[in-house]
């Protein structure tokens, strides 16, 4: 198991006051003992650099990188990245949307996930999760840490079901505790009522503490932070969760 992880979020629409510049979608750069990921891109290739650039990070520091799922907001800043990292930095997507991400990034490294996956030493993908989008069938994959505190478990857009997911990485590890869940929980047209439903069964897996943001939604956030209380934390852009 992992015994330091450092989560900092550089790419957000979700974010108060910071040094960084905001953009929509979703980016976050992980440090898991010797291994550093970042996982998705966010939407923009310029703010995703100036943000890494500001925050005094090194691209080429990084090993993995980790597209959830095939949308703008959350590959938009690969080519640029590319451009800066190492040259071969292997980068995770999805098996479904595999072809359409190799045509848009022929050079990339590129390395199709279906099923569950161990990418770097207690580093693991879910697989690739069937969700839906505008009616049309949508396969998202997320990460899954196994640290010395529990598992940790970074969503992009969670097009499956946030709660899908989770009880994804559960049947993965079920011994484990469900230390932190992050991401985008997708909950922003949800009505409130399905909401509490989706709250309530995170409740009864025992997630410790969560951290939605990105496309989560002001309501869907606000019935989070009401039922975790201490143990909701916020994670705008240019903030840190670290286990030591």
């Amino acid at each position: 198991m992992l015994k330091y992880m450092l989560l900092w979020i550089v790419f957000n629409n979700v974010y108060e006051s910071s040094e960084l510049t905001p953009g929509f979608g979703f980016g976050a750069w992980i440090v898991a003992d010797s291994t550093t990921i970042l996982f998705d891109t966010g939407g923009d290739g310029n703010i995703l650099m100036n943000n890494i650039n500001s925050l005094g990070l090194n691209p080429e520091d990084v090993d993995i990188v980790v597209i959830s799922h095939n949308h703008w907001d959350h590959i938009g800043g690969l080519g640029k990245f590319l451009e800066a990292s190492k040259e071969d930095v292997k980068v995770y997507v999805p098996a479904k949307a595999f072809k359409e991400i190799q045509r848009e990034y022929p050079t990339a490294n590129l390395v199709a996930v279906k099923d569950s996956i161990e990418m770097a030493p207690d580093i693991w993908s879910t697989g690739e999760l069937k969700g839906s989008y505008s009616f049309l069938p949508l396969y998202e994959q997320s990460l899954v840490l196994d640290t010395k505190e529990g598992l940790v478990i970074v969503t992009g857009c969670s097009h499956p079901g946030i709660d899908k997911i989770v009880k994804e990485a559960h049947n993965m590890f079920p011994d484990k505790l469900l230390y932190l869940v992050t991401g985008g929980f997708h909950l922003g047209s949800t009505p409130k009522n399905k909401i509490n439903k989706i709250a309530d069964s995170l409740k009864k897996l025992n997630v410790k503490y969560i951290a939605p943001s990105h496309c989560t939604g002001g309501p869907g956030i606000n019935i989070f932070r009401k039922k975790w209380g201490d143990n909701f934390r916020d994670l705008f852009l240019g903030m840190k969760f670290e286990i030591k």
